[in-house]
């Protein structure tokens, strides 16, 4: 009986090393899928094989700012659910095909000199974060993007994007992380933004864009981090409704042909602990007395406009925030 048992456990031990094992490699297709897109990217140096997902593999080199790694999530097998490639002098194109990448959530491509469009494939897929900040991209953004349903960042940024905002991406509804800043826009910023309401980023600093910003983002009430800056057009316009937005730690409005005088409001928002610029608009009037609250914001730019009064003893006594 005791010889028994320790057969029985012995094989148990065996079945499941042999299981761990199996579950460190990739599938062949993914294998394959992952060595196109390297093609694609002009990654050169890439050594994937079935073991890219083992610790052993020694193909990983993860940095804080270069990135060349991916992420799998190893079951009953291995599958590649993220590629971060970040800051790798990757000249080539994005990949139009990730179908043998069927669980891939996340791409990372930042900081390199890919050229070319974002293709309308990619809107058939998981991708749950598309980050493709500081490249050479252009082009308009595909319709079919609005298709992702589960899509939670979308970066991109420093780029030579053209166009209006696709309607399609009035869908989005999941987005937590819009950045769309320095690039080539057009048309006013749109109101489906009003529709992302689990949004707590949102950047459109020198996009294109131009305004009025939409009264919508009052509804925005999740945001912590709201920039636009550089409104294209000339059109004056009156303070955003952002009463609601009381979880903002960080709020730049610069440059938007904003008129009129600072709303009190803004003085009751305690979050706002990181940034309260305002440069380069059209506001009038005095500092309202709210804003003594503000004392403990890190830095408040009020420069470039018209606002009349004395300055406040509190700005006096936290000039070096100014």
């Amino acid at each position: 009986m005791l010889f028994f048992r320790l057969l029985v456990a012995s094989v148990t031990i065996f079945c499941f090393t042999s299981l761990v094992l199996e579950a460190a490699e990739l599938p062949n297709d993914e294998v394959e899928g992952l060595r196109e897109i390297g093609k694609t990217l002009g990654k050169k140096d890439w050594n994937i094989n079935v073991d890219s997902c083992s610790n052993k593999s020694g193909w990983g080199k993860p940095e804080s700012i270069q990135d060349n790694n991916i992420t799998c999530d190893c079951g009953t097998i291995c599958h590649v659910t993220f590629i971060s490639l970040k800051s790798q002098n990757l000249q080539g194109m994005l990949p139009t095909d990730l179908s043998k990448l069927p669980y891939l959530k996340g791409i990372d491509l930042t900081r390199n000199y890919l050229n070319g469009t974002i293709p309308s494939t990619w809107g058939s897929t998981r991708l749950e974060v598309i980050v493709v900040g500081t490249n050479q991209l252009s082009g308009e953004l595909p319709q079919e993007l609005g298709n992702l349903n589960n899509i939670t960042r979308m970066l991109l940024s420093s780029n030579n994007f053209s166009g209006q905002l696709p309607e399609t991406f009035a869908k989005l509804t999941t987005l937590e992380d819009f950045r769309i800043g320095d690039n080539h826009f057009t048309g006013e910023i749109p109101s489906l933004i009003q529709n992302w309401t689990h949004l707590t980023k949102l950047v459109i600093q020198a996009s294109g864009l131009s305004g009025p910003i939409p009264s919508g983002i009052s509804l925005l009430t999740n945001m912590i981090d709201l920039r636009i800056s550089d409104l294209s057009n000339g059109t004056e316009i009156s303070f955003p409704p952002l009463s609601n937005l009381k979880n903002l730690t960080k709020l730049i409005l610069r440059s938007c042909n904003i008129v009129g005088q600072l709303p009190p409001y803004l003085g009751q928002f305690t979050k706002l602990t990181s940034t309260l610029d305002l440069s380069f608009n059209k506001l009038t009037g005095p500092i309202p007395s709210s804003f003594s609250s503000l004392s403990k914001t890190d830095f408040i730019y009020f420069t470039g406009n018209m606002l009349s009064g004395t300055v406040p003893d509190w700005i006096i006594r936290n000039g070096n925030s100014m």
